[in-house]
């Protein structure tokens, strides 16, 4: 293992309302993370997740990486980046390919991906997560990973996640104004999953809602995979924004309203706002109530379109960065009958304090250190097999030398017979 070698990587959570930097090494022993940098700034130029003025959304990506950078010695040149659209698309397809009998590698798992999109992929989209899952080799039972088998057909059930090619291009384009590279584009939600959800829950079944103040997503899993996955332009800021409307009030003022009613708690029958309005806080519910009936109505058809409802052992685990209104969870219980949780990351080294509006970049740092961890394993395990090989042959080498030096004295020793003989054996051949 590369003891020495530390992995730094940058992940930009790009939210409605704030984007996030985290910048995270990868420590000595490769299994550990610490962060050695964060930041978060107000998002302008992006709307329900679509990049609307480029110029302003590109000066708050500049901010929020020079106000982390400012925190470190560090200056940062690359970034992943997560995002949320609702024009992300969440489409499965069986696939089988058959080809002459190897050690099954990554070239054949390309291969089965390749073969997908070519159903999957519609014009002008791009894949930004897959996973590959219900995975048989010649026919056999189900595997978990088909890498190293000795096959001749790899079957499997490919779920791919896409993304309109425009507005990939879009975030690329922002990115790169503010003079950094893009190593990768990913799912939010797919990292909020890694944060939030373990592995039981995974396995079991489960349904992530990771509702932003602008997106919902729903992530469903089972047996470990990612089976099932969509998205909504509606969110937290849109409860703020019917409070706002319809009381005639800021919108700080409705944000402040909101983190009131989030404690279940409150027995006020008025709230006051800074500008002195006061409202019965049953009228307010209501409004909340309507917004509510929208949400919990997107999270219903979603388990049922997906086919999977009766596979969610565990549930429904709600996370993200808007408030979460007690009403909205025991209204998604009352119409799922699912067990419904409320999850935030766990404290990391570097940052203690934590909340569920940095599940997404948390666990894009957790997942992008995972793949190199596994990178720095299967390097060392390369070289292993190298230096094996290599000793292997060295010592055969070493056999073959010393196997002709022995031939080398046998015929030194039959040349010495001969020339003693020789002579006779001439003088022999003249009478025979």
């Amino acid at each position: 293992m590369e003891k020495n070698k530390i992995i730094i990587k940058t992940i930009m959570d790009i939210g409605n309302s704030r984007i996030r930097v985290l910048v995270g090494e990868l420590l000595e022993n490769n299994e550990e993370i610490r962060v050695i940098g964060y930041s978060e700034t107000a998002t302008l130029g992006l709307k329900k997740s679509v990049v609307e003025n480029p110029e302003s959304l590109t000066n708050s990506i500049k901010t929020a990486i020079l106000n982390a950078e400012n925190k470190m010695d560090l200056k940062i040149e690359s970034v992943i980046a997560g995002i949320s659209s609702p024009n992300i698309k969440s489409r499965t397809i069986n696939k089988k390919i058959i080809f002459p009998e190897c050690e099954i590698g990554r070239a054949e798992i390309e291969e089965l991906f390749l073969d997908a999109e070519k159903e999957l992929l519609h014009k002008d989209e791009k894949v930004i997560k897959k996973e590959l899952y219900n995975i048989r080799v010649n026919n056999s039972g189900i595997i978990k990973n088909p890498t190293g088998i000795i096959g001749k057909e790899i079957q499997a059930d490919i779920h791919m996640i896409c993304i309109n090619e425009l507005d990939y291009t879009s975030y690329e384009e922002v990115i790169n104004r503010a003079g950094l590279a893009l190593e990768k584009l990913t799912l939010n939600s797919y990292g909020s999953s890694e944060s939030v959800l373990d592995e039981e829950e995974k396995n079991m079944g489960v349904a992530l809602i990771d509702i932003g103040d602008g997106i919902t997503d729903i992530l469903m899993f089972k047996n470990g995979k990612l089976i099932y996955s969509k998205s909504i332009p509606l969110g937290g800021m849109h409860y703020i924004n019917d409070i706002s409307y319809i009381l005639e009030i800021p919108r700080d003022e409705a944000f402040d309203i909101l983190k009131k009613l989030k404690n279940k708690n409150v027995l006020d029958e008025k709230i006051i706002t800074e500008s002195g309005k006061a409202f019965t806080v049953q009228y307010i519910r209501t409004i909340i109530d309507a917004r509510t009936e929208d949400i919990v109505k997107f999270i219903v058809q979603t388990i049922e379109e997906s086919g999977f409802n009766g596979y969610l052992g565990k549930g429904i685990v709600i996370t993200g960065g808007a408030i979460v209104l007690e009403e909205l969870t025991k209204k998604i219980t009352l119409e799922t009958g699912y067990k419904v949780t409320k999850k935030s990351p766990e404290p990391m080294k570097g940052l203690e304090e934590v909340d569920s509006s940095m599940a997404s970049v948390i666990g894009i740092l957790m997942e992008t250190m995972k793949d190199e961890a596994k990178k720095l394993r299967d390097n060392e395990t390369k070289e292993q097999k190298y230096l094996k090989t290599e000793e292997k042959k060295n010592k055969e080498i070493k056999e073959l030398n010393e196997l002709l030096d022995e031939n080398e004295v046998e015929k030194i020793k039959k040349s010495k017979k001969e020339s003693i003989f020789k002579p006779i054996l001439d003088w022999l051949s003249n009478y025979i």
